[in-house]
Order: C-alpha cells, then structure tokens, then sequence
C-alpha cells in the first residue's frame, strides 16, 4: 500500500490515545476519526490487544535482529544511539517512558510475526490506478495518471468520503460535492477539494509536492509543519525536504506547457512565478526595477527567450550568472 500521512503516523497517535498519553487536540482528532468509519473502531481495538500482548510480554520478547530494529526506529524517526562494542549486547536506544517501551515492544512483536503492520489491513484500498491511464471514479471524477503514477482510493469511497492517495502526476477534475470533500494524501501533506481541475505532482522520496490550480480553489495542508494555504485559479504551490515552506507562484495558465499570463503584474510576483515554474533563481540588481508592472504572455519559451522578453519590456538587460541562476538589471 502506498505510503500515507495515515500509515506513518497513525500507529503512534492511536498508541498514544489508548495509553492516555494524547494531548486534548491528537484525542479529539481520534475521536472525529472513529466516527468517520465503523472499521476505525475496529482497528483501534485490534491496536489495543498489540499493546495488551506487548505489556505482557515486555520482559520476554528479545530484539532478535539489528534490521528489526532499524525497521522499527525508520517508522518512529527515531535516530538510534552508537553501535555498542563487541563484548556489549546489542541492545536498542533507550527512552524514558511507558509508552516508549510499550511501541518497541509491540513494533517488534508485528516484526517477529512477519506480519508488519497487520492491524492495518482493515484500511486496503478501494481501487488502485497504475498510470498511464485515465481514471474514472465512482463519485464521477476523473483523474489522469501520467506514467510510473499510483492512486488509491480509500475504503468506502464515494460512501464515507472521497478520500485518495497519489505517487507521481495526475491531474484532477473533480465532480461537486459540498457535503463530502475530495481529499487528495501526499504524504503528510493533503490538498482538499469541493469541485475544480488541478495538477499533483508528488515525489515521496523528496517529500517534493506541486500543486497547479486551472479553475475552482483547493486547501493544501502540511501536517508536519502545521500550515495551510488557500490556492486558487492560475496559482501554484511547490515545497520539499530541502525547502519545506510553501511556495507560491501566480498567473499560471498551464504548468505542463508553461503558459503564463501577466496583466499590469508588479515585478516581483513574475519574477517569484519565472523562478518556480522555471526552477531557476533570478536576482535583481537595479531594485528600482520593482515599481514597474509587466503585461505580457509566455507560452512554452525557454528560460532565455523569458529573461530576453522582460529585459526589453523593463528597458533593462541581463545575465547568466551561473547554473540555472540569471541576473537582471
């Protein structure tokens, strides 16, 4: 199953919620979760004997292997401390804590059990959809998967919600439906929808996310950092591991083809769109430059023929500074 904000963090919080170690919003976040979905309870209580059985067993489950345990801290984004000398025992980095015990314990039964994460399988997607290919889902939306792209749909989707997972591009035209958002996981990131037409594209290993709005408006909400923006018609948002803010480009007619459309636009929201839809940096050596507006169109033109076009519109000039970096002034 494809990696979810859900598969990654949802062991620890519901571990948390049923030790009582939640805090007021993590146990009222579980709790909007159990009523979204009968099976929820379900996988809460099949979590519940985990923890039962890894209490019991605390004392006699041994850590059998070193990869056991790396499997076990890459799921905590735990670091582990430095490898013990050759007459010490190999034993895992130690945590103040109950339920620090009781997640090693139990992540390790899951292991020794060759089971991963069984507790989980309630959760099996609906549908999967391997691109190239044009999906068609139940609640009349449709999404173009472009090649070596992944989409899950929830269970019970079109039913309890309009819920799904991406890896790789795609491109959304999402049917209405004011009473049921579509939801659209990106890791530990989620955009929500009512009814529009945008592009994902999503990179797990980079935690790199792009998302492109045609028409309609959309949510796109980082968990980790607890930020959220608002995107609407012809915006763009990119962010990743190496850059983890949201950044936000305007006047974007098509990002595939790098149409862009630019009316009376000051100059510093074109040159933020140019270096995002472009990957390039630009910096501007005459700042007096930033009291002009540009009115012009691109579509498609190299990074070159751009930085040409806008240096005749601002009467200015420009240069290739280094790789993938120009100067304008």
């Amino acid at each position: 199953m494809t990696s979810t904000y859900f598969d990654e963090a949802l062991y620890t919080l519901l571990c948390k919620y049923l030790l009582n170690e939640a805090d007021t919003e993590e146990r009222a976040w579980v709790e909007a979760w159990l009523q979204e979905d009968t099976g929820n309870a379900r996988l809460l209580a099949s979590l519940g004997k985990v923890l039962q059985t890894a209490a019991d067993q605390a004392v006699a489950v041994p850590v059998e292997t070193d990869r056991s345990w790396q499997q076990l801290y890459a799921k905590m984004n735990v670091t582990p401390a430095a490898a013990p000398s050759a007459k010490e025992p190999v034993m895992p980095a130690r945590k103040s804590g109950y339920i620090y015990t009781l997640l090693k314990v139990a992540a390790v039964l899951l292991i020794a059990l060759g089971a991963g994460w069984w507790f989980l399988t309630t959760k099996k997607p609906a549908a999967v959809y391997a691109g190239p290919a044009t999906a068609q889902l139940p609640d009349g939306s449709s999404v173009q998967l472009m090649e070596d792209s992944r989409l899950e749909l929830a269970k019970d989707y079109n039913n309890s919600n309009r819920t799904v997972s991406l890896q790789g591009v795609a491109t959304f035209d999402v049917a209405g439906n004011a009473g049921q958002p579509f939801v659209v996981m990106l890791g530990h990131t989620e955009v929500k929808v009512l009814g529009t037409r945008f592009t994902i594209h999503y990179v797990p290993g980079q935690q790199a996310v792009s998302v492109h709005v045609a028409s309609g408006k959309v949510m796109v909400i980082d968990h980790d950092n607890a930020d959220s923006v608002v995107l609407t018609q012809g915006m763009l948002l990119r962010n990743d591991s190496l850059r983890p803010a949201f950044r936000i480009a305007t006047h974007v007619i098509d990002i595939k083809k790098k149409s862009l459309a630019f009316h009376d636009t000051p100059l510093e929201e074109v040159l933020q769109t140019i270096t995002e839809v472009y990957d390039v940096k630009v910096e501007l050596e005459n700042t007096s430059l930033l009291k002009l507006t540009v009115s012009t169109n691109f579509n498609g033109e190299s990074i070159e023929d751009v930085m040409n076009a806008l240096a005749m519109t601002l009467n200015a000039s420009w240069e290739k500074t280094g790789d993938r970096h120009y100067k304008l002034k």
